[in-house]
């Protein structure tokens, strides 16, 4: 008898250890922020995973977050319409969120292997980010200047923050690269690289991509993103289009063979765009001749917009409106101000080229 009791109280402790085994998909976020108090949070599952919402509610600005998770994802905060999402890079185990609503973006989420590993990228990008605030700031002060002096200024200040755009994206190529390929490496893939999209660089990232990050919602716009870029890669003839110019006469890309055509990707309501024009502006009446031209194609939705910017800028070029979505859609055009420069057959010498890059690509091209 006293042996068999031996054996149940053996089996009850055995029975004890594996029932109270910490659960490996588990996950826990413990917040606290100084000005919280007692409203509501939001946890928002990706699409991919079903997409719902738990709610949870403060007391006293902290708040703790349990659930499960399988496969590391972007999931995101939310605090109310007053504020954005914050984003936590969630996979098993715990995580901090710490700071305070007033300062919104010093918020700090810490945490996991991949948040961890994501700070890191944030943190490496700041430096680039502040430098290029502050130069945009002085061209915005240089542009409200009307002398001479302030038209230097302003195409010096632009060659300064197209230098720092160069090295922003190369320092956030080399992080990827430098990485394991993860939900991160996906992540900063189509929210930044592919603003200056590198196949020859992406595309070996992009192969080790398993199965559930392609088809997370990274995974699926890197994916279709890049088989339209395969349309337009260097050396191959673009995509021939045809569409209406402000006076609704219709303009094909195929008339303008014979020449370099340089097609500028923009829209009046973008505000970069509307900055390079004026450089855009010097450089059409450097170069235009016989053996150059410009196309403008804008992807706006307001004419009326559209037709007042090109008299605001000065913009003497062809332009026409894109009706059919043709820059996503057969120019895999992501972000504006884009272009593409082509040889007098219609293929592709050049792509994404602007200022002094772009004018030394013209004056290779057209031997000067």
């Amino acid at each position: 008898m006293m042996k068999m009791k031996r054996y149940l109280v053996l089996f009850t402790l055995v029975f004890v250890t594996f029932s109270c085994k910490p659960n490996k998909d588990a996950f826990v976020i413990q917040g606290e922020l100084a000005d919280g108090g007692t409203q509501a949070i939001y946890l928002i599952h990706p699409e991919e995973t079903g997409g719902k919402v738990d709610t949870i509610s403060m007391k006293n600005g902290k708040f703790r977050i349990k659930g499960t998770t399988t496969l590391a994802n972007v999931y995101e905060l939310a605090f109310g319409e007053q504020y954005p999402p914050l984003e936590i890079i969630l996979e098993p185990g715990k995580f901090d969120v710490k700071g305070s609503l007033s300062d919104f973006y010093n918020i700090k989420v810490t945490g996991g292997t991949l948040q961890t590993e994501y700070n890191e990228f944030i943190d490496k990008m700041i430096p680039f980010n502040d430098a290029y605030t502050v130069l945009y700031k002085e061209f915005l002060n240089a542009k409200s200047d009307t002398s001479g002096l302030a038209q230097e200024k302003q195409e010096r200040l632009y060659d300064e923050m197209d230098s720092i755009k160069s090295v922003y994206y190369e320092a956030a190529y080399q992080f990827v690269e430098s990485k394991p390929v993860n939900i991160v490496s996906a992540k900063i893939i189509d929210e930044v690289l592919m603003s200056k999209p590198d196949l020859d660089r992406l595309q070996p990232i992009v192969n080790k991509f398993d199965d559930p990050i392609i088809k997370s919602s990274f995974g699926q716009r890197i994916g279709n993103t890049l088989s339209v870029m395969l349309k337009t890669p260097i050396g191959k003839e673009a995509p021939l289009f045809t569409m209406n110019d402000v006076n609704g006469n219709e303009v094909s890309l195929e008339s303008m063979r014979g020449k370099y055509v340089l097609i500028d990707f923009w829209a009046s309501w973008c505000r970069p765009c509307r900055d390079e024009n004026p450089r855009m502006v010097s450089l059409y009446n450097k170069f235009k001749s016989k053996k150059f031209d410009m196309l403008g194609v804008s992807i706006d939705q307001n004419q009326i917009k559209w037709k007042q910017a090109i008299i605001d800028d000065h913009l003497a070029w062809t332009q026409v409106i894109d009706e059919k979505s043709v820059s996503s859609t057969e120019y895999g055009v992501l972000a504006i101000p884009s272009n593409i420069l082509l040889d007098p057959k219609g293929n592709i010498v050049g792509k994404n080229l602007f200022g002094s890059e772009l004018e030394r690509k013209l004056e290779e091209v057209l031997n000067l």
